[in-house]
């Protein structure tokens, strides 16, 4: 008896809820639609640009001999930089800013 009126009640507030189930790949492209239309917005552009036709082209070899020799000075920036030292992660001074003055409340023992 108290499991049938329990059921009906539950049955009753499940129909007067408003709440939908949330759709995850609904979200999921709806953000990606807004994400595309800042981009757009950004760039200017009412709607993107035809996708170029035919095979992608070669790098011109400036741009890559450019792009090489920065990555080289990169890997050799990073062997020379000497290891980072642990004891430099932590603060070396202790700053204690008094927020109450002195002497007030129970903090500066006079009364």
């Amino acid at each position: 008896m108290e499991l049938a009126v329990l059921l009906a009640l539950l049955g009753a507030a499940r129909a007067l809820s408003t709440c939908r189930s949330l759709d995850l790949e609904a979200a999921r492209r709806k953000r990606i639609e807004a994400v595309r239309g800042q981009i757009l917005s950004k760039l200017r552009l009412s709607s993107p640009p035809p996708a170029p036709e035919g095979p992608p082209r070669a790098l011109p070899e400036d741009v890559r001999a450019l792009y090489n020799s920065t990555r080289e000075l990169l890997r050799q920036r990073a062997r020379l930089r000497p290891p980072d030292d642990p004891e430099e992660y932590y603060a070396k001074e202790l700053h204690r800013f008094p927020m109450e003055p002195l002497g007030e409340g129970g903090a500066g023992g006079g009364g």
